[in-house]
């Protein structure tokens, strides 16, 4: 019997849903093989408390790959060796490589955590931050809670595209961007078109460890976190990380559901107060979640607030919720795939 029937019960949960729901045959079949492996459970089991023990372990080994750790394992990973895998199983490459590099990514699980950068969730923060701007009339105060390395702060950088049945319903930004960006619209309902120019005052993200990309060894940790099959996403990813370096925004170290407040009241009175988050708060304790909100409607007894929020597990639900007078109210815009692919928006 497991030493650890939680934790293999998450890596089979991982095998049977989250990998196959986007698109990782890769990590669908490591994460059988390591729902039955106590040797292997037990390397995951150093995480972090609240870190995903799969996307832990398997950022750890991506990234002593990329690091130009040499194994037969490499091949079995379309970043590193092109899309077309060999026949052979990975899994037993992948326990001999963890077992021959069990304390390096021992360290890695235990002092890392998992600080995603999808810049296409990009796509489905674009319609609902038109929607507040056209309410608000006024530009946009941008606060990311969660930011990671702050990517998505440039969301107005980015050119976007939605298709529909593979034909394009709304086109969106610069012909020159860096970063394009596409999802897939399902269900009868599209997003109403955002205003040609949506105006920033400001970018500011808050993370308990926000991501310095001028460092190299921070940008391979957000590289390694990248599912290897998910080529685009690597390269949206440097493309991203290139344009911040013309286009700066500002980082605070910080726990949100402390600090936030302080950040709230340094926004000018004429900008459009907004705060979102992207698949970030399953990291934040139920308290810490409880003094966020807390913290937003406060300050909403003097200004108007509004939050975005993409959240919540396999199909994350997409909402806009307006903060006056100390009370908000959540209207439910769509559901989406938690790295942007595509979006079902509610209202034909």
């Amino acid at each position: 019997m497991s030493r650890y029937p939680d934790l293999g019960a998450a890596f089979e949960q991982f095998a049977r849903v989250e990998a196959p729901d986007l698109d990782s045959p890769t990590y669908a079949e490591l994460a059988a093989g390591v729902a039955g492996d106590d040797e292997l459970l037990a390397l995951a089991a150093r995480r972090r408390q609240g870190q995903p023990a799969p996307n832990m372990l398997f950022g750890a080994v991506q990234y002593l790959l990329l690091r130009g750790v040499e194994h037969p394992l490499a091949a079995h990973y379309p970043i590193l060796a092109g899309p077309e895998p060999p026949p052979d199983s990975a899994f037993p490459l992948f326990r001999a490589f963890c077992l021959e590099h069990r304390e390096r990514i021992a360290e890695l699980v235990a002092t890392r955590r998992t600080q995603t950068q999808v810049v296409r969730r990009c796509t489905c923060l674009l319609p609902a931050f038109g929607l507040v701007h056209r309410e608000a009339g006024a530009p946009l105060a941008l606060i990311d809670v969660g930011a990671s390395a702050g990517l998505n702060l440039n969301f107005d950088r980015y050119a976007y595209r939605y298709l529909r049945n593979g034909s394009e319903i709304l086109r969106w930004g610069s012909g020159v961007a860096r970063v394009d960006l596409e999802a897939d619209l399902r269900g009868p309902g599209t997003p109403p078109e955002p205003p040609r120019e949506i105006p920033v005052a400001s970018r500011d993200g808050i993370d308990l460890n926000p991501i310095d990309l001028a460092d190299p060894d921070e940008l391979l940790w957000l590289r390694a976190l990248i599912w290897p099959e998910h080529l685009e996403r690597h390269a949206q990813l440097m493309d991203a990380a290139a344009e911040l370096k013309g286009s700066p925004i500002r980082l605070h170290r910080g726990d949100a559901s402390r600090d936030l407040p302080h950040m709230l009241k340094r926004v000018p009175d004429e900008a459009a107060l907004v705060v979102y988050s992207t698949i970030a708060l399953y990291q934040v304790p139920r308290e810490g979640r409880r003094r966020i909100t807390e913290g937003l409607e406060i300050r909403s007894l003097e200004r108007p607030v509004w939050r975005v929020a993409l959240e919540g597990a396999h199909r994350p639900s997409l909402t806009l919720t307006r903060y006056r007078s100390g009370a908000g109210e959540t209207e439910l815009l769509a559901r989406a795939s938690p790295h942007g692919w595509w979006i079902e928006w509610r209202n034909p």
